[in-house]
This record gives structure tokens, sequence and C-alpha cells, in this order.
């Protein structure tokens, strides 16, 4: 659930994260072969916003990249970033290369591509939809960033800034403007010329002295300096797994906290702690921990060790994802003792973690595709307005459909995911098989149903095909299967919204309500076609 505090806007990058796991970094000159290799959504800016928007606050992005950046967008989307900003038209999306070490230790190479073509235009319009006393969040890896930096005081935003990369090019940059500062040990050597981290950081809150700087100090917490006060808090134990991205879980953590109203002693608890959890899971945006898991560790006092997430802080999951093996006592890249099955980190969350549900999810899809396609036909009857003979047995057929579709739509429902969407999807299902049980019950008491019960029934499963339709790209949210694009997604609202505004209309447009059935039945018949296609998916990625 969205804060109510200020508003988060993050003029970011987007990274194709490569994540090749070795036993130890390479030295130089050095070729070692990886252990495994993933690819994630990544990049310091989106995975900041993410962080930031699964604290719970309100959060937009702008960034830039190419088609194959799609899927961070939909991840951006997951986590509950406002994405309308981000523009997927550039020919190369930036990317990085990371190595992780069997300690957690990591190295990184990225390339900003995209991330570099964002314009100084761009910047300007993306904090026109900023109000006084947001926050804009900025890092290193994307161009015009003095100029976006003034361009956001001037509007009277609280601009902050992640030093990161640290290059020369931040040596020249006017800090007065900045309403805080974060940076690791690394970057604020670069900056200050200081290893020390204390008298780093009064080096760079003399160049602040109206706002907050932040050093992060790994796994020893983070100290803080606003004006003459100073801060410290020692973090949290925990045994690491992979540290990419607890950098970016901080300060997504930190920001929200501070854009909630927090104070800087509650923020940096929370930031340290969303770090921490980051540290026990493979990948960055995937690594991300959520506002409730933060509520958990930050009441903690300083140094607790933390325990590992659900499904194992190595992304281990509880179960061999192919036979429902229990893997207790088991490893990552073991065979499972059952299947033989390779175990790999956990692609599937809560009820999907287990086989049997997968299985009962994609039976249920060809279950709605089929009732999707006998309700297109009995529709598709009633419209060509067959003889007598003919409409009788449609009203069979009618009476048989409208009880089967909503019952396939209740079980694709009731087989998903958790998540925001699956509560209404299965109340617009529910809905869908009691409003025709209303009027039968009528008609039974009854002369039969007046007009209006029957303009009330026909609105009615019109409104509970769109609610379902809409809820259809949020079935499989949490889990790796690729979503639906964002392209179609809007697509399929628009329909509902169409279909919605024509029932409404069904007095005023004249002759039988033939718009409606044709409205209804694409509605649902696309809804049917994107379900089979998750279920295709998830098949897929279980053979992988």
């Amino acid at each position: 659930m969205a804060g109510a505090g200020a508003v988060i806007h993050v003029v970011g990058s987007m990274m194709i994260d490569r994540v090749v796991r070795v036993q130890s970094l390479p030295r130089a000159g050095e070729t070692v072969a990886a252990r495994s290799s993933w690819v994630f959504a990544g990049g310091k800016g989106a995975n900041q916003a993410a962080a930031a928007a699964r604290c719970g606050a309100r959060v937009r992005m702008l960034g830039r990249g190419g088609p194959d950046a799609r899927f961070i967008v939909e991840a951006l989307r997951d986590a509950g970033v406002r994405t309308g900003a981000i523009s997927l038209e550039d020919e190369a999306s930036g990317n990085a290369t990371v190595m992780v070490a069997a300690g957690g230790e990591n190295a990184i190479v990225i390339a900003p591509e995209a991330n570099r073509r964002i314009s100084r235009r761009d910047i300007e319009h993306f904090l026109a939809g900023g109000e006084q006393g947001d926050i804009v969040l900025f890092q290193n890896e994307c161009s015009f960033l003095e100029e976006g930096i003034g361009a956001a005081a001037a509007r009277g935003l609280r601009v902050w800034l992640n030093a990161a990369p640290a290059d020369a090019s931040l040596r020249e940059l006017r800090f007065t403007k900045l309403a805080g500062l974060v940076v690791n040990e690394t970057e604020a050597e670069a900056l200050t010329g200081e290893a020390d981290a204390a008298r780093a950081l009064e080096a760079l809150a003399v160049r602040m002295p109206g706002g907050t700087v932040v050093v992060t100090l790994g796994a020893e917490g983070a100290i803080a300096a606003v004006g003459g006060a100073r801060y410290a808090h020692r973090g949290y134990a925990v045994d690491a797994v992979d540290t990419v991205g607890c950098g970016d879980a901080f300060v997504g953590a930190y920001l929200a906290a501070i854009a909630d109203g927090m104070d800087v002693v509650r923020a940096l608890a929370r930031a340290n702690a969303a770090g921490a959890l980051a540290a026990m899971r493979e990948g960055a945006m995937p690594s991300l921990p959520s506002r409730a898991e933060i509520d958990v560790a930050a009441r903690l006092p300083e140094g607790s060790r933390l325990k590992p997430r659900a499904g194992g802080g190595d992304g281990m999951p509880e179960c061999c994802e192919s036979c429902d093996y229990q893997l207790a006592g088991s490893r990552l890249h073991e065979p499972c003792p059952e299947c033989g099955r390779v175990i790999l980190p956990a692609r599937f969350i809560r009820n999907w973690s287990r086989a049997h549900e997968r299985r009962g999810f994609r039976l249920a899809s060809e279950a709605y595709r089929a009732t999707a396609v006998l309700w297109l036909a009995v529709l598709a009857w009633i419209i060509l307005e067959h003889d007598t003979v003919g409409v009788g047995i449609s009203r069979w057929v009618l009476a048989a459909s409208t009880v089967l579709l909503p019952l396939t739509m209740l079980a694709v429902a009731w087989r998903a995911v958790h998540s925001r969407g699956r509560l209404l999807a299965i109340a617009a299902s529910v809905l869908r098989l009691v409003a025709p049980a209303s009027v039968v019950a009528i008609d039974a008491l009854g002369s039969g149903p007046s007009d209006w019960v029957l303009r009330g029934l026909i609105l009615s499963v019109v409104a509970c095909d769109g609610l379902f339709a809409a809820m259809v790209p949020s079935l499989a949210i949490g889990t790796r299967v690729q979503g639906i694009p964002v392209q179609r997604r809007w697509g399929i609202r628009a329909l509902a919204v169409l279909a919605l505004v024509v029932s409404v209309l069904q007095d005023v447009l004249p002759g039988p309500p033939t718009a409606i059935f044709a409205l209804s039945a694409a509605l649902v018949l696309w809804s049917a076609v994107e379900v089979s296609g998750i279920a295709r998916r998830m098949r897929g990625l279980e053979q992988r």
C-alpha cells in the first residue's frame, strides 16, 4: 500500500544485470569458470525506485532503454513504481556484468548506453510533475546530472544524490543544492580523499552545511551528519549470499522513511535492515525486501542477526519445484533426491512453489479457455438470431455457459499466486455467478424479471468480466513468469471500459444489444488468451 508522504521522483538508470557466480573473483589475466549465471532487472535508478516503492512510498521514474529492457519496466510496475515516463525506444539498453564470489563479494562492469541518452528536456519535463516538498533522487549513471539537480532545486524539490559511481566529474558538483547525499566508503574517499569514513563524513558535511550526508559502511551499518548532529547505526548481521543491490535497497528504504516523515534515527535503522535483508538473496531487484519484512527487522537492536527470509536466504526453495520433494538438507545446484532435477533458486512463490498447485492453475486456465469459446459461440448464436428451435437450444447452452464460465474464472483466480489482484478476481467471479442466479430466482417467484432487472444483469455481467480481465495481469506477480506486455495490459483494460460504457448506454443505442454481446465475448476471449499465456510461460519456466 502506497504511503501518504511525499512522492519520490527517480531520475535514474535501468540496467540488464548479467550475474555470474564464481568461487572467487578473478585476478588480472585469470580466467575462472562460473558456477551459474542469471539475468536480472537492475540499474541503480531502477533498483532504488523499486526499493522505495516496496517500502510503501509513492514512486515515479524517468528512464530510458531498448526493447530488451521491457522486463525491467514490468518488474518496476510489479513493485509499484509508476513507469509512464520510461522510454524503450533506444537502440541499446544499459547493461552490467556482475561477478559474485562465494563469500558475497562482487565486481561490476557497467555499460550505460541508453541511460546516457536521457536528455535535459526529458528531465525538465519529468520534474514538472513534482510538487514542492517532493523528493527527487539522482545517481551518476545518467547524463545531465548537474543540470537536473539545478532544475529540481529551482522547483522547490528536495534533491538527493547517490553519488555512484563516483568519478572525477562529481568533484566539481555544487553540493549546496542538495538536500541529501548518500555514498559508500569508496565513494566518500573518491569525493574527499579521506580513507577514514568518519573524516570523509565531516569533509562532506562542510560542503553541505544545510543538508544530510549519509555514509554507508557495509556490514558495519551507516553514519550520518545533519547540520551539527551526528548519527550512527551499527546495522545487522546476516549470512550474506549476494551483496549486489544492498546499497540500492538502503537508499530506497532510507528515502521512503524520509518521505513518510520519519527521523534520521528510524530511517537509518530501516535502511540498514533493508540492505541486510537484500544480502540474503541473489540478484538486485529480486532481493529487495518488502515493507513488512523491514518493519520486523528494524525493531531489533543494532547488531542483531537476522534470520533467513522465507524460501531460504540463498533463494533455496523449500521443496523441489518439479516434484514437491522436501529439500531440507539439500543445497542449490545439487540434484533433487527424488527426481534428480538440479535444484535452482526459487522461481515461484507462495502456493506456486508447489508443483501440484501450478498444475491446478494450468488445468483451470484450459477450462476457462474452453468455456470462453463456448460463451463466444452462444453469444454468436444469439446475435445471428436463429429460428425458434435454435434459440431455444441456445438458451439451454446459455444457461450452462453462464454457470460454467464464472466457475472456471473462480478456479483460475483461486489457483493464482496471492497478490493484490487475486481477491478482486475472486470477487468478480463470484458476483458473475450470483447475478444470473438472482434473476432466475426473481423469475421463479413472479411473472418474470422486469426490464430494469435485465438491464442490471447485463451491466453487472459486463462489469465482472471487465474487472476480472483487468486483474489478469496481476495473477502471477512475484514469480519469475514473464508478465503481460504493457500494450496488451492497457488494451484489455480499454476494452473493459468500452464494454462497460456501451452497457450503461444500452437504452440509448438503437436495436438489440448486439454490440454489448460482441464486446462481452471479445473481453472474455481475450482474458482467456492471456490466462493461457501465463500458464504456457509458467510451463516453459519449469522446463528450463
